[in-house]
């Protein structure tokens, strides 16, 4: 577990098993133990300034990372490669519109991502007003394509490597549309229960600003995450398997 000591505060034991990622301030003490625990457990650690901005990355141990860069570097040489792409996106993507059109309780027959869009989108006009329902899904979209990048960067697939500036695919837009799906839920219940609260105090519903879907992503981290991992995860068995 990676132990975190602070001032006047109970010691804070974290297990490797659940991190993928830790950020940490460049003021900050670190062991070489603890960092090397952390790259053996393929945790990459991100130190970032006062404003946020990333000072040094420290990456995990080679091995599965390397692996699913070299696959995808060696299926996108395949002739066939950019249709089968596609196939395995949409073939996710139409998995996580179910998940969602099920966790929103979208009727069956419009639970593919086409329909299931569509009643989103109308359920969100309908708790926040158009204008609003739109900047916080734009606004999330953001976010979770902002962590995927982050993501593919700790894999070896980031923007600054060979592939990531050939652009094709584009992983971090295809795989954060996917992710999307797998945050609209909450961000519909967020909607709603605004809308609700509002209701109750016979005002209008304030409009939403960026720091309250930061916020809402921030509270889903952990399972934005999970899921994030499992769409990679999807990507590297597809490559094993049709490389």
């Amino acid at each position: 577990a990676l132990c975190v000591a602070r001032e006047e505060t109970a010691v804070q034991l974290f297990p490797l098993c659940r991190l993928s990622r830790v950020y940490s301030g460049n003021r900050v003490d670190w062991t070489s133990e603890a960092l090397l625990a952390c790259a053996a457990a393929g945790i990459a650690v991100v130190f970032v300034d006062d404003d946020g901005e990333v000072v040094a990355r420290v990456l995990g141990r080679p091995g599965a990372r390397d692996e699913l860069y070299h696959r995808l570097v060696e299926f996108l040489l395949l002739p066939q490669a950019g249709g089968m792409y596609r196939w395995w996106r949409e073939d996710v993507r139409r998995r996580a519109a179910r998940w969602a059109g099920a966790k929103l309780d979208v009727p069956r027959d419009a639970r593919d991502p086409v329909h299931c869009r569509d009643w989103i989108n109308r359920t969100a006009v309908r708790y926040a007003g158009a204008e609003s329902a739109e900047r916080s899904r734009q606004w999330l979209r953001s976010l979770a394509f902002s962590w995927m990048q982050g993501h593919l960067q700790d894999l070896g697939l980031g923007v600054s490597t060979e592939l990531g500036q050939a652009g094709a695919p584009s992983l971090a837009r295809d795989l954060a549309d996917i992710l999307m799906w797998y945050l609209e839920p909450a961000r519909i219940g967020w909607l709603k229960r605004r809308c609700l609260a509002a209701q109750r105090k016979g005002a209008a519903v304030r409009a939403p600003q960026h720091r309250d879907v930061a916020r809402l992503f921030e509270s889903r981290a952990s399972r934005a995450a999970m899921r994030g991992r499992e769409i990679t995860n999807l990507l590297h068995r597809w490559l094993i398997r049709n490389g």
